[in-house]
């Protein structure tokens, strides 16, 4: 038999061979999530929730602590295709939350995270229907000044979900806990939420250790907290500080840097007939 004849029946099954790999390769279904990596209720989509700034620390989820601020929540924006962390707030009034008016850039569109089912590394996560930012505040000279602000959930077409909140008045108090729900920087200075959860008892400390090393002065509308007692670095992590189910205090400066154990705190209780005008409430709840 002529050496071609052999050749070319060789080739064709070798190319036959080729496609059927390519096609396999073409139609094999997506990864499915790792188990206890951080998904989503609403849309479903573990790569919206990475792109959200989600990622799992650790197999030992602090479960009980996360249990104690059901109404911690996260607010993450994009101003392109990338989301990032942007600061914490805390639920109130059902539909609303309660944060620093920094937090809202923009042209950026947000999203608020909550970690309904800290066991199972389930999130949820709400878009922002509207912001109301204090009328006082200079987006464009960012103080701690009147650095407040509410935002109102869009709960629509979203799975049932019964959000938690917190409760405000306008008496004063002198110690709380601080939520920490932890974060980690990459390289490009990018933060990521992670599964880790802490509380630190914390109390209120006067005015003028913040403004010795801020040089702020601190009215009734702030209040400074001393972190000095503590060894871990606090930056980009403090959530509100809160003294049972009361909302206390949002932040308004982070320390600068690990050494820094000071930082100042917007007084909620102060802002209280704010917000209720602000929101239409016409009550505490």
């Amino acid at each position: 038999m002529h050496p071609t004849c052999l050749v070319l029946p060789a080739l064709i099954l070798v190319s036959i061979m080729i496609v059927c790999i390519m096609v396999k390769f073409a139609v094999v279904d997506k990864p499915k999530p790792e188990p206890g990596e951080p998904t989503m209720l609403d849309h479903g989509s573990l790569r919206f929730a990475k792109n959200m700034g989600l990622i799992r620390l650790s197999e030992k989820s602090s479960l009980n602590v996360s249990e104690r601020f059901p109404y911690v929540a996260a607010i993450t924006r994009n101003s392109s295709r990338t989301w990032e962390f942007a600061c914490f707030a805390s639920v109130i009034l059902v539909k609303w939350v309660v944060t620093s008016a920094h937090c809202r850039r923009t042209g950026s569109t947000h999203r608020v995270f909550l970690y309904n089912d800290f066991a199972r590394n389930v999130s949820t996560s709400y878009p922002i229907m509207l912001w109301r930012l204090h009328e006082l505040y200079n987006s464009t000279i960012p103080s701690p000044k009147y650095d407040i602000a509410v935002a109102k959930l869009n709960l629509v077409n979203v799975l049932p979900f019964s959000l938690k909140s917190a409760y405000m008045d306008e008496y004063e108090v002198t110690a709380g806990d601080v939520s920490v729900w932890k974060t980690v920087s990459t390289m490009d200075k990018k933060l990521y939420l992670t599964n880790d959860f802490e509380k630190i008892p914390v109390f209120i400390a006067p005015g003028t250790k913040c403004y010795e090393s801020y040089g702020i002065y601190l009215d009734e509308s702030m209040f400074c907290v001393d972190m000095s007692e503590y060894d871990s670095c606090f930056i980009n992590e403090f959530g509100p500080i809160y003294t049972g189910d009361k909302i206390v205090g949002i932040i308004a400066v982070k320390p600068r840097d690990c050494d820094m154990k000071l930082a100042i705190f917007t007084n909620v209780s102060y802002y209280t007939n704010w917000i209720l005008r602000t929101t239409h409430t016409v009550q505490f709840v």
